[in-house]
């Protein structure tokens, strides 16, 4: 895979050429059609994956409705919390164009990181920004919820 498709990555802003085509190598190149389910929540998954091109959007099961909660582009990726903690997918990622992800198995990159310590603390430090990142964001919108939805317990009152 050509390593320049995956630089604009935030995830891989801070590795070097030589580093960049060295992870690069492990990554296969997948095509998806506009509209497809790329992964579904509940499901096992076995790559984390990077948005080259398009857009996908990220939702989750909440009383049999889908929610949005977020949408990826260029240089996003996902599938980071099964490289760390192995289960299902927490949520369902939907194709919204036609979508070029690069993927690389789980095991692969685990064992490419830890043979590679230096690029395995920049990769995995970048990967932890963003979740921290991901996870302000869901627990302000969290508060943002609960509050409305007990001002509005109070306004219809008992």
């Amino acid at each position: 895979m050509d390593p320049q498709l995956i630089r604009s990555v935030s995830l891989f802003r801070e590795l070097t050429d030589s580093e960049l085509t060295a992870l690069a190598s492990l990554m296969t190149i997948r095509q998806v059609k506009a509209g497809t389910k790329i992964l579904e929540e509940g499901v096992g998954v076995s790559a984390f994956s990077l948005v080259c091109d398009g857009v996908v959007h990220v939702r989750r099961l909440a009383q049999k409705r889908e929610m949005l909660l977020g949408r990826l582009g260029v240089g996003a990726f996902f599938g980071e919390i099964n490289l760390f903690d192995p289960g299902v997918a927490t949520a369902s990622v939907y194709a919204m164009k036609e979508v070029r992800l690069a993927e690389v198995a789980y095991e692969t990159l685990r064992e490419f990181l830890a043979a590679n310590p230096a690029i395995g603390y920049k990769v995995v430090s970048a990967i932890m920004a963003e979740t921290s990142r991901r996870l302000r964001q869901t627990s302000s919108r969290l508060v943002s919820a609960a509050y409305w939805a007990s001002n509005s317990a109070a306004i219809k009152g008992p």
